[in-house]
């Protein structure tokens, strides 16, 4: 495959894809600077390893196992630091699971985009400051002029109208709740 046909073939891939891979990482990496820098080192070692990649295959699998490898070596590393962010076990335990998790993925990803768009115009400003610019509670509270105890409940009250229709938009689509 001559280069640019690989590059255009990597980028299709990576971009329909990217989403789920990154949630994967978000999930076993809670620190989003950390899944941020681990999410841009694995995507250059599956550049690398572009030409292992077996065409027709599933994509999002192979990529996430990249990331598996990345998240484990992030791992030793802080433990070298004495820095343990969860037991090995329920670690363990979790990445078994996620195969599962990631099947239903963009189901719920769509589900989610589907449900934010029927929020008012503040729930949706709180949601990206809070989740897509990781802004602080107590920054939150003060472009509010709020508490952060009434962030936080705002929040709550957020996530669980969220939930509610993601969970009847995954019903009446068949899917797992």
């Amino acid at each position: 495959m001559d280069q640019n046909r690989r590059t255009l073939e990597f980028l299709k891939l990576f971009v329909r894809h990217q989403q789920e891979v990154y949630a994967y990482t978000l999930t076993l990496v809670p620190n989003v600077h950390d899944a941020d820098d681990l999410f841009q080192d694995g995507t250059v070692v599956m550049w690398q390893k572009f030409d292992q990649f077996q065409p027709g295959t599933n994509f999002a699998a192979w990529a996430v196992q990249i990331m598996r490898y990345e998240i484990l070596d992030y791992r030793r590393d802080m433990a070298r630091c004495k820095r343990v962010l969860m037991e090995d076990s329920l670690f363990e335990m979790l990445m078994d699971h996620m195969p599962s998790v990631q099947d239903e993925l963009p189901a719920r990803i769509e589900a989610l985009r589907k449900c934010q768009t029927l929020l008012d115009g503040r729930a949706r400003r709180i949601l990206k400051m809070r989740y897509e610019h990781n802004t602080a509670i107590p920054e939150i509270a003060s472009y509010l002029k709020v508490s952060r105890r009434h962030v936080y409940h705002l929040l709550g009250q957020i996530n669980g109208v969220l939930l509610r229709c993601m969970r009847r938009t995954l019903a009446e689509g068949g899917h797992a709740v």
